[in-house]
């Protein structure tokens, strides 16, 4: 616990397993369980909990692949079974699509991270970007998760397009959008453009 890193900021459950994101929290390490310190402000972390009977003991400190400062990961948690994703609105990658190569090209572009767990280890399955990254577009505001079934939200994307998969463009400032993952064993792909 650290001063102004807000846990609880976003929570979710499933069964017996509770996922509490914490967006200002300031550690520097990367994955899952890390070292704990204050070396990257506001990088945001997800706390995993479990419980057996009615006794709750904390299972995983996760942290990004890339953290970096200000990312805010954790900002939004959605959990279905042994698949959390977290959400880090402020994410600065340039990439698009599903494990992009990682960069700080673009501010507050977005991102989201998929977890997996096997018996009671966590470990990381996905980087996920959206299919048309833009600076401000702030994707993974919120994420859903159930299944093999992601939807990522982006309130600031731009496009003016309607429908399903239509042309991207950036015309139509704040107009928000989704984006739909599906997985087919363990793989993930990038489905719809909302």
């Amino acid at each position: 616990t650290g001063t102004d890193d807000k846990i609880g900021c976003s929570v979710a459950i499933s069964s017996n397993t509770l996922v509490v994101g914490a967006y200002q929290e300031d550690g520097s390490g990367t994955g899952v369980n890390p070292a704990t310190n204050e070396g990257a402000a506001n990088s945001g972390t997800a706390y995993v909990f479990t419980r057996d009977g009615t006794t709750w003991s904390q299972q995983a400190y996760l942290k990004a692949s890339n953290t970096g400062p200000n990312d805010s990961f954790g900002r939004s948690v959605s959990i279905s079974d042994d698949t959390i994703i977290a959400g880090a609105a402020s994410e600065q990658g340039s990439g698009t699509g599903v494990n992009p190569p990682s960069n700080d090209a673009l501010y507050y572009a977005g991102a989201a991270y998929v977890f997996v767990r096997s018996a009671s280890i966590w470990s990381q399955e996905a980087y996920l970007k959206a299919s048309n990254t833009s600076g401000g577009d702030y994707f993974g505001a919120s994420v859903s998760v159930s299944g093999d079934l992601i939807v990522v939200g982006s309130p600031s994307e731009a496009g003016s397009g309607t429908g399903v998969n239509p042309p991207s463009n950036d015309s139509d400032s704040n107009a928000g959008a989704a984006y739909v993952y599906s997985r087919t064993s363990g793989v993930w792909t990038h489905e719809a453009y909302l």
